[in-house]
């Protein structure tokens, strides 16, 4: 049999916001028995991605895994892959961040272990055609991704050069049918698999591996991947070891040293499967997962002919399906910015202070809080733990907002009132940004004039941290099983399954989350799955006619009176009043139904903020532009959320002192005040009708992928302020708001 080269590339990273405990038990569970069991096993060969968030708790925690991992690395037992140190997705950074994350790896390792590192991996593998440049100008030759990825021109195997600009990456495809089979499938299995890899001719193969997939399943005991019946990697190892004749665990560096390049590619913008399938959302993501199922099973010629031309979304497809993404990408593009003028600066020598170094630690914590934010975990959907996640979102919410927050004060403009209007979103039409000593607020009028983020400084935080809820690839097989026996969780999150390979006929078990959708905990989840009509904010304006109720309000089933929610309202003017205050006005002709016959109404709102207290006013004056009476009920919808906290902290508080949890959905009456209230963080937002209100509250749910299967998802809490309406001709009515928060 001829010789195979087997690389296996494990990537050790941790979402944001990760607490030093958890970082812990992912350690003890999954990555250091791998480092011990390496020391056993001398013929066995690892190629290692650690995210930087992990390196830095080991530096400060676990200084002598650290040295083990040295000296692992200095014996030639792990290859090192650097990388965006942060964790990003290559394709969302400006050039600048990018450079800047993969320049920190490369100095981490060097500084601490004397080592040039030659590797980069990719997270999600997110390409980028601008990577080869990127890349090369730092001295890093070589990346993997999946095979898919590679395009129309990836014949043969081993690896390929792509180039930019003259710069040369080498890209290693790593093996899909491998990936989906480690470490669920039996060794044996494995070896079996390789061995017809190595008779079809192969002289390589890549297998890139999560390290908590790899070390142990999630919620396993610290010692059960390892030792035991369920030693799995050791006798994974040992089988290696027993194929020792024919299979080779090499690094990426020694085939690189070895083998010959199968050609020349150039790769379009792409990102791993998974992503790529949320990224086109609901039933475009099913049909697309379809397709690349069928092309695998190769069983219609027709499909196999144009199979080579098939090609995977980029990332950026992510932000036209999902309106939080989009928001927090561009936030992390603004802050950025900041990041960035604020370096120009030292640069330039053109500060306004003489406190050089003061301004330097500035710009070393504010780079610093920039790259968490950039994690790319906030910036994906479609894998177990992403921006579907409320407090994964927060994290990165709250470290921009504190880089940006840290450039202002460093500069002397933290106490100033400023006002800008930019086309913010890329939507085509300017937004109105608003920053206080206290808040920030963006503004849309083409959103029906809603305010889309809402920043505290303090927290630090975007108040409006909710997530639309939307049709995900998954929604379609919850909705197949409805009327079947609920699934319940198992303690092994495991289950068997029949691969679609011809390399691979027996039964072998991969993760389930890859196939299978399960109820966590029991849950029937065709009840929950509700979806949004517009896209989520704050000082949403409706007309709900006399059917609409909260149940129907709350699952996405009402009708819509007016033609105002997501409309276009027109900027009427912006004031700047001698830094005491901004105040911006937004108006809209528009209908209202009622019963038969359409009303004109305009409505005209004016958002108030002064400078010197953290809060602001919304000033609503709605006229009814016809000769008859019209009667409605005119609402104002504010969705809340902050990091999808749960629990006896968390609630929603009226001025008598009545407390409601956020996950019940319920009606409250006459109300002057409504507050959220987070006590554990000191935390409240209070909302004060001026004229007394009715109010509905549900909480708001999405049903998406979880580590513990398809579950409902906490994303925030929907308030909806509202009164019942009666305008004579010509009449108008005031509404006023105020909103202040104490933080």
């Amino acid at each position: 049999m001829q010789n195979l080269g087997l690389i296996l590339c494990i990537a050790n990273t941790q979402p944001p916001g990760t607490s030093g405990p958890e970082v812990r038990r992912a350690c003890e569970r999954a990555y250091f028995p791998l480092l011990d069991l390496l020391e056993e096993y001398a013929t066995v060969q690892l190629s290692m991605h650690w995210s930087g968030q992990i390196l830095e708790w080991m530096e400060l925690h676990a200084p002598e895994r650290l040295e083990q991992l040295f000296k692992l690395v200095q014996s030639g037992r792990i290859e090192i892959l650097g990388g965006l140190h942060g964790g990003a997705v290559l394709p969302s950074l400006p050039e600048r961040d990018a450079v800047g994350q993969v320049q920190l790896s490369l100095r981490w390792w060097r500084q601490r272990c004397d080592l040039r590192v030659r590797g980069a991996w990719l997270p999600y593998h997110a390409w980028d055609p601008v990577a080869p440049r990127i890349f090369g100008r730092l001295g890093v030759s070589f990346t993997v991704m999946e095979v898919a990825q590679l395009g129309t021109g990836a014949g043969g195997d081993g690896y390929w050069l792509a180039e930019r600009e003259g710069s040369i990456l080498a890209i290693f495809g790593a093996d899909p049918l491998l990936g989906r089979m480690i470490p669920g499938a039996s060794p044996k299995k494995v070896v079996e698999v390789l061995a017809a890899r190595a008779r079809a001719g192969l002289r390589l193969v890549t297998v890139a591996i999560r390290g908590e997939d790899f070390g142990a399943a999630i919620d396993s005991s610290s010692t059960r991947a390892f030792s035991g019946e369920r030693a799995w990697v050791r006798r994974f190892f040992a089988a290696l070891h027993d194929a020792g004749s024919w299979l080779k665990p090499v690094h990426f560096g020694g085939a690189l040293g070895r083998l010959r390049p199968s050609g020349r590619v150039y790769p379009p913008a792409s990102v791993q499967s998974s992503v790529a399938a949320a990224s086109l959302g609901g039933s475009a993501g099913v049909v697309w997962q379809q397709l690349l199922a069928d092309v695998r099973r190769g069983n219609d010629p027709s499909l196999q002919r144009v199979a080579p031309f098939l090609r995977i979304p980029g990332w950026e497809s992510t932000l036209a399906s999902s309106p939080e993404v989009l928001r927090l990408h561009r936030r992390m593009l603004r802050t950025s910015r900041e990041v960035a003028r604020l370096r120009s600066l030292l640069r330039e020598g053109n500060s306004q202070t003489d406190d050089g170094d003061g301004l330097l630690a500035a710009l070393e914590e504010a780079t610093a809080s920039l790259y968490r934010g950039q994690n790319g975990s906030a910036y994906v959907h479609g894998v177990d733990v992403g921006a579907q996640f409320g407090d994964i979102r927060h994290q990165a919410w709250a470290n921009l907002i504190r880089a940006e927050y840290g450039v202002h004060i460093a500069l002397g403009d933290s106490e100033r009132l400023d006002v800008e209007q930019s086309d913010y979103d890329g939507d085509g039409r300017n937004e109105v940004i608003v920053r206080t000593p206290a808040l920030c607020a963006f503004i849309s009028p083409a959103q029906g004039g809603t305010i889309t983020e809402l920043d505290s400084w303090s927290l630090p935080g975007n108040l409006l941290n909710v997530r639309t809820r939307v049709g995900e690839p998954h929604h379609d097989a919850v909705l197949r099983g409805e009327g079947l026996p609920m699934l319940m969780e198992e303690e092994d999150d495991r289950t068997t399954v029949i691969i679609d390979d011809e390399d691979a006929t027996d039964e072998v078990t991969i993760d389930e989350s890859d196939r299978v959708v399960r109820m966590a905990g029991g849950v029937d989840l065709t009840r929950r799955l509700h979806y949004d009509r517009h896209v989520r904010g704050a000082f949403v304006d409706h007309f709900f006619g006399p059917d609409t109720t909260l149940e129907n309000l709350r699952t996405g089933r009402y009708a819509e009176a007016g033609d105002f929610v997501g409309a276009d309202y027109q900027l009427l003017a912006v004031n700047d009043d001698s830094g005491s205050e901004v105040g911006v006005s937004l108006g809209r002709d528009g209908n209202v139904q009622e019963g038969s016959a359409l009303r004109l109404v305009r409505v005209v709102k004016r958002y108030v903020f002064p400078k010197d207290v953290p809060l602001f006013e919304v000033k609503y004056e709605v006229a009814n532009r016809y000769h008859e009476p019209i009667r409605t009920r005119f609402a104002v919808g504010i969705d809340l959320n902050l990091d999808s906290s749960l629990g006896p902290d968390v609630f929603l508080e009226t001025a008598n002192g009545r407390r409601v949890p956020l996950d019940q959905a319920g009606e409250l009456e006459e109300l002057t005040e409504l507050s959220l209230v987070d006590s554990s963080r000191g935390f409240r937002l209070t909302l004060s009708p001026r004229v007394p209100a009715r109010v509905w509250h549900f909480p708001l749910e999405t049903v998406s992928r979880s580590p513990r299967g398809v579950m409902p998802l906490f994303q925030g809490v929907a308030i909806y302020l509202w009164w019942p309406m009666e305008l004579w001709g010509q009449e108008k009515k005031r509404i006023d708001l105020a909103l202040s928060l104490e933080a």
